[in-house]
């Protein structure tokens, strides 16, 4: 069976094309989220199909019209090559979920989204899948009643009927650290011991490519040569962003600093008066310690991506090393125009014992497994590596 014959048999749904590329963009843009701290709008343009490019070489976007034509639901799903357990295999995404809230749309979604994971193995485009797996941001109840998740809305009628839904099953809780501003002088140490924290150069390529291949191997879901198709694909990447840690037995710890905004865009359109009055009393200074955006302004924010340590590592000398290697980019950073640098600080992880001195704003998200219907969830498996391979800047 094709992908497109499975969609068909929903009513007015169908695999979008780059000729819908405007009114996608037009229906995703439509309602900003809101956060404890700022009212934020994701954006896409001029190409919603670009993200998806730099995600993986696979992927594909379903969306639902109404009567007239307008795009009441859209979600996309992305293929990669991963590992497991040590075996390579075929990992997919399920993301930029919208559904208008209408419940025939969302009942609608509901089933193509269940029907979607049941059959994918006998799907042409999808059958080599093994894994799948998708975020949420905690507290978003309306994206969990979508995706048949939110169990605390649910009535004995409901539960029957999503006992056919597939489960979320939480294998990676994170924070979403934004970091604002570094406070002068405080928390910063030395990594110390037989540490070096180096900035990359291109003779290092090689060296940092078998490292982070070495480490996904090992790790839930890992990425398969997916450091070598970045370098290819992600516009402005370099292995000179990278900043790395290493001693006598090797390189133990890297991230790059990289931004998607050619790609998506994040619009402000509230931001709390203390720190906008903060970021406007800045800018009457020669150096701004901080840069806060103005309502409606778009975020310039680097991700910190590749973010990935040795299995071999404590966590007292993980977070050292992390710390390390962020003052290293702050160093080299000073005057960068940039509002905040966001960093994927997994529950497992812990880095925030090392941010001591960093102004920082939080979002809590989780990644999820999405198990078909019938099959037992793998939580422990999944989640006994550590935290799953992801990079919050495809998202």
């Amino acid at each position: 069976m094709r992908l497109a014959e499975l969609v068909a048999r929903y009513p007015n749904t169908r695999l979008a094309t780059p000729a819908d590329n405007t009114r996608i963009l037009d229906f995703f843009e439509r309602t900003p989220m809101h956060t404890s701290a700022f009212d934020v709008q994701y954006t896409r343009r001029p190409d919603f199909f670009k993200l998806l490019r730099y995600q993986s070489d696979r992927a594909f976007v379903i969306l639902t019209e109404d009567d007239a034509g307008r795009v009441r639901s859209l979600a996309t799903a992305s293929l990669r090559p991963g590992w497991v357990s040590g075996h390579p295999t075929t990992i997919g995404y399920f993301g930029d979920l919208r559904v208008r809230p209408d419940r025939v749309f969302s009942n609608a979604w509901r089933r193509l989204f269940a029907d979607l994971v049941t059959r994918a193995s006998d799907i042409e485009e999808l059958a080599d899948c093994t894994h799948w797996f998708t975020t949420v941001i905690d507290g978003n109840r309306a994206a969990l009643a979508a995706l048949g998740n939110d169990h605390r809305s649910a009535r004995t009628a409901q539960s029957a009927r999503r006992s056919l839904q597939p489960s979320l099953v939480p294998i990676g809780p994170f924070t979403m650290r934004n970091l604002i501003m570094r406070l002068p002088l405080v928390g910063r140490s030395r990594v110390g011991g037989a540490w070096e924290v180096c900035d990359a150069r291109t003779a290092d390529g090689p060296a940092l490519t078998a490292f982070f291949e070495e480490e996904n191997r090992l790790v839930p879901l890992g990425f398969r040569g997916e450091l070598a198709r970045r370098m290819l694909c992600w516009d402005d990447l370099s292995i000179r962003d990278f900043v790395y840690a290493a001693d006598d037995r090797g390189i133990a710890a890297c991230m790059a600093p990289w931004s998607p905004s050619a790609a998506k865009q994040t619009i402000v359109s509230r931001v709390p008066t203390a720190l906008r009055l903060l970021g406007r009393g800045a800018r009457a200074l020669p150096s701004p310690p901080v840069r806060v955006p103005e309502p409606g302004e778009p975020l310039r924010m680097p991700y910190l991506t590749h973010l990935t340590f040795a299995s071999r590592l404590t966590p007292d000398v993980r977070a050292r090393v992390f710390r390390g290697m962020l003052d290293r980019l702050f160093d080299r950073w000073r005057g960068a125009d940039w509002h905040c640098i966001a960093v994927c600080d997994f529950d497992a992880w812990g880095l925030g014992r090392a941010l001591r001195g960093f102004v920082q704003q939080t979002v809590p998200i989780t990644v999820y497994a999405v198990v078909p219907p019938g099959r037992a969830p793998e939580a422990g498996a999944m989640t006994s590596a550590g935290p799953p391979a992801f990079e919050m800047a495809m998202v």
